[in-house]
């Protein structure tokens, strides 16, 4: 690491007009209390590894932390990259889905708590947006369901040397850039229609080379009176300035031939590129940083400073820091617990009725589409919004505002269940199919034909807009990305009882959520979804059922668990006899008083009138639902054998195509 006093003096006198140099050893040096960490995940080619080359050196020199992981294919595209993950998606032991380091990008995207992923497209057909779809949202949508906390950006690539020869062909092809000038406007307005269409941000180290590469005094000139048959190895021509490698020396066949490599970065190329992402991540511009690669000219790397900082500083699209993620306090000026609720058919027009399935919106006399939600601005917020995938329950809805927990209810389509995947499912993930296309309107079931804003996922983001509006003083926004675009899935519970705590779970296994808490659930003993890999982590699965559930009568929950992986984190407690936290298990059983019923069973562990009071008429299972939807995800319990008298097998199918 080489940190430059005359490059601190010059900064200062281009930003002040005096060097201060008693205050050079102190430009960058922070107190800890400042020190940022960011966390990157990066998926592209040799242009993300030139642009993040000196991003470590810059980012220490800081005061800061970087954790950084690159998933990387020489010369790749965005279509080699989502192709890749779609393989993956589709066979998890396709050794094609895997990367050098032995993983996929969906396993990579679960390896650490991401602030950022990026994207790029490969440099040569970045002035063409067609060749960005459909693989860039597949990425995108990829990167959402694994590491919903992380931030999408998309990194601008930059135009070649003015002099590549790609710019001296006679007759370019049809569409074909013919100058730098147009290769830089093409991949601008790419990458920014593309960032648009996924709703993302972009940092834009393109416009930085663009700039740098035009400016008056330090752009790099192309000489007009050039012979290369002039050159003799190591003699190369004047290239100052210039931002791409350019003409270089290659040893071929034990002889020295002059090459041209205008499209990576050089040495500068790379500080400049750097610098741009460092302002974009922590928010902090570059100008003054202390940190100057040893053969970089100390005046030059000043003005790539200045240029990365004029770059990064763009409004619209371009992320200026990342901003530290936490649960905004109430603001309410008379504190008290709101309950609204709101028509789904009211609040999206796009919302439509499924009569075949009992889908529908019934009258104004007797809504079926009524939605609800419940907030409680006098507790403080734990920042989590439990969405529940059954009929309306106010008893459990004012348990979770007490645990200043946000709550909401959709109208979804589950009223299939009795309709469809009858007298038997097709095979052993046809329940799971039409379970995970009504929870996201997605075309997964062939038996389920529903659109995008009829799943639960976008009932949700509709209500939670509609609540933005109609109830700002609960901070409902938290829950919506910043253009309202996507649900933080990072921040939501799905619950619900029975077959909406079955559905719950086979969309965790889809999206990657904070909690999910089944009650009597989930079912489905003649199907196999639950041995999917998960997005969801297993130990954020909690469930809780009764001993007289006729679930455990068809092995439904011992088999579903064991499936989801809940043996691993602490065995199956009875909470008659267990104080909390139950040793941390996520498997929790009752065999409390209910006159012997197994339908009052079933639903015990639900608030509601079949659940059993104490002697004091308070409900038996308050500490129990507390801990289902609060108990720390981190603290598990010592993990189980699976248990030997659980049948697996209730039901042998032809096929069994997930």
């Amino acid at each position: 690491m080489f940190r430059s006093p005359l490059l601190l003096c010059l900064v200062a006198s281009i930003t002040a007009g005096v060097c201060q140099p008693s205050l050079a050893g102190s430009t960058n040096i922070q107190d800890q209390e400042s020190q940022q960490h960011v966390r990157i995940l990066t998926v592209g080619n040799s242009f993300t590894h030139n642009a993040t080359r000196y991003l470590d050196e810059i980012v220490e020199a800081a005061g800061h932390k970087l954790t950084h992981k690159m998933l990387s294919i020489g010369g790749s595209s965005l279509e080699q990259h989502a192709g890749k993950a779609t393989a993956f998606e589709k066979d998890r032991n396709d050794k094609s889905a895997l990367y050098s380091r032995g993983e996929s990008l969906q396993q990579a995207l679960q390896s650490e708590p991401w602030d950022i992923v990026t994207i790029q497209q490969v440099s040569f057909k970045s002035h063409d947006v067609t060749t960005y779809r459909p693989h860039a949202q597949q990425l995108a949508d990829i990167i959402h369901r694994y590491a919903p906390q992380a931030r999408l950006l998309v990194h601008q690539t930059w135009a070649y040397r003015s002099d590549d020869p790609r710019f001296r062909k006679a007759k370019p092809r049809a569409g074909e850039p013919a100058t730098q000038k147009e290769m830089y406007d093409g991949l601008s307005e790419a990458y920014r229609t593309i960032t648009a269409e996924l709703s993302a941000g972009r940092i834009p180290v393109g416009d930085a080379f663009w700039k740098a590469d035009n400016d008056p005094k330090w752009g790099y000139r192309v000489s007009d009176k050039l012979n290369l048959k002039e050159f003799q190895h190591p003699q190369l021509p004047d290239q100052k300035h210039s931002l791409h490698v350019g003409y270089r020396w290659n040893n071929r066949d034990g002889k020295q031939q002059l090459g041209m490599d205008g499209h990576h970065a050089n040495l500068a190329g790379e500080y400049l590129g750097a610098c741009v992402w460092f302002e974009c991540l922590f928010g902090e511009s570059p100008v003054g940083n202390t940190f100057v690669p040893e053969k970089l000219d100390a005046e030059f790397a000043a003005h790539l400073q200045t240029v990365a900082h004029q770059a990064a500083v763009q409004g619209g699209d371009v992320i200026h820091g990342v901003v530290a993620d936490q649960s905004p306090a109430f603001d309410d000026p008379e504190p008290q617990r709101y309950q609204l609720r709101a028509r789904a058919s009211e609040i999206d027009s796009r919302a439509k009725e499924y009569p075949e399935i009992g889908f529908v919106f019934g009258s104004d006399k007797k809504p079926a589409d009524m939605e609800y939600a419940a907030v409680d601005t006098r507790v403080a917020p734990q920042g989590k919004l439990a969405i529940w995938l059954m009929g309306h329950n106010a008893g459990l809805f004012e348990r979770l505002n007490g645990y200043g927990i946000h709550a909401i209810g959709v109208s979804y389509a589950r009223g299939w269940f009795g309709k469809l995947a009858q007298p038997q499912p097709a095979d052993a993930y046809a329940r799971g199919r039409i379970r995970l296309e009504a929870a996201t309107g997605l075309d997964f079931s062939d038996e389920l034909d529903l659109l995008p804003p009829d799943g639960a996922a976008e009932r949700a983001r509709q209500l939670l807009i509609w609540l933005c509006k109609e109830n700002p003083q609960g901070k409902w926004d938290q829950f919506l990305t910043d253009n309202q675009s996507r649900l933080r899935w990072d921040k939501i519970i799905v619950t619900g009882a029975s077959h909406g705590s079955t559905t719950a779970a086979r969309f965790a296994k889809h999206q990657r959520v904070d909690r999910v808490v089944m009650l009597c659930g989930p079912r489905d003993q003649d199907q196999d979804w639950q041995g999917l890999p998960s997005a969801t982590p297993a130990n954020r699965f909690f469930g809780f059922t009764h001993v007289l559930d006729g679930g455990w009568t068809g092995d439904h929950y011992c088999r579903s668990w064991e499936l989801l992986g809940l043996h691993a984190f602490g065995p199956i407690v009875n909470v008659d006899d267990t104080q909390p936290p139950y040793q941390n298990s996520r498997r929790l059983i009752t065999a409390a008083d209910v006159d012997g019923d197994a339908r009052r069973a079933h639903s015990s562990v639900t608030p509601g009138g079949s659940s059993p009071k104490n002697g004091d008429g308070e409900m038996l299972f308050d500490p129990v639902w507390e801990y289902l939807y609060t108990h720390d995800v981190a603290a598990v319990g010592e993990p189980t054998e699976e248990d030997s008298d659980c049948q697996r097998v209730h039901v042998r199918y032809d096929t069994a195509a997930p």
